[in-house]
């Protein structure tokens, strides 16, 4: 399967039916190569069940002692950021993408690397760095035997109650970026949110892949062995003039 790739001028071969097409959509089919809302929201929705459930079992596990809420908080954070950039460093897609079959590609076209993974989820990772450090910092403030003392339900509100006051503000700037990046992504022609001028990334929308990458590299290993079965003295014997 050949990638969709953007000339300088923006040129690109439909996915859909294969005629070159300029802009946001296919002259002959009507195809939208530029992801737009609904795909989005989809992935969204995709990849936010997972880490709410995810986020629900660290709460949980982080509560039975203070030794566990520190190495929780801390693994959790790793484990949030690395779902969003390994996933798209890796293959372009999170498993909500993959679901949507929506891609995060370099703006010719190229496949993304950790660079440009790591630069679109920055402005996030920023904002959680300061809440886990300050959780961080509130939860070595809390006596262990008060902690372990505590309801399960009262220990997270004691480690809040020692968190600054305008920590909030956090929550809310975080709130305010979501929202903005689907203010800013109905603003321009590729549909581009902040954290794609970031990474220097746009999202498009290809009906051809396997929701599972790596079904991709197994078509392509497939094909490369169907390659190497014909050796080239058989292939000029088959096509070669006589």
């Amino acid at each position: 399967m050949k990638p969709v790739r953007f000339s300088k001028s923006g040129e690109w071969h439909c996915p859909k039916c294969g005629t070159l097409a300029k802009g946001k959509k296919c002259p002959h089919c009507k195809f939208l190569i530029y992801a737009g809302f609904l795909p989005r929201i989809i992935a969204g929705l995709v990849d936010g069940a997972i880490t709410f459930a995810a986020a629900k079992l660290f709460i949980i596990l982080r509560s039975n002692s203070l030794d566990g809420y520190l190495a929780v908080t801390l693994f959790g954070f790793i484990f949030f950021r690395l779902y969003h950039i390994l996933f798209v460093a890796l293959w372009g897609q999170t498993p909500g993408k993959m679901i949507a079959r929506i891609q995060v590609v370099q703006l010719d076209g190229s496949p993304v690397g950790w660079i440009h993974a790591i630069l679109r989820n920055s402005v996030e990772t920023a904002i959680v760095m300061v809440v886990v450090y300050f959780e961080i910092q509130a939860s070595l403030h809390v006596p262990a035997a008060d902690f372990a003392k505590a309801l399960a339900e009262q220990r997270d509100a004691m480690i809040k109650a020692l968190m600054p006051n305008n920590i909030g503000y956090m929550t809310m700037a975080s709130k305010l970026y979501v929202y903005s990046e689907y203010v800013v992504m109905f603003m321009n022609k590729r549909k581009r949110a902040i954290h794609d001028f970031i990474g220097g990334t746009v999202v498009i929308h290809d009906p051809r892949h396997a929701i599972l990458p790596w079904r991709r590299f197994k078509v392509v290993r497939d094909m490369e062995k169907k390659i190497e079965e014909i050796s080239f003295e058989d292939f000029l014997e088959r096509h070669g003039k006589h």
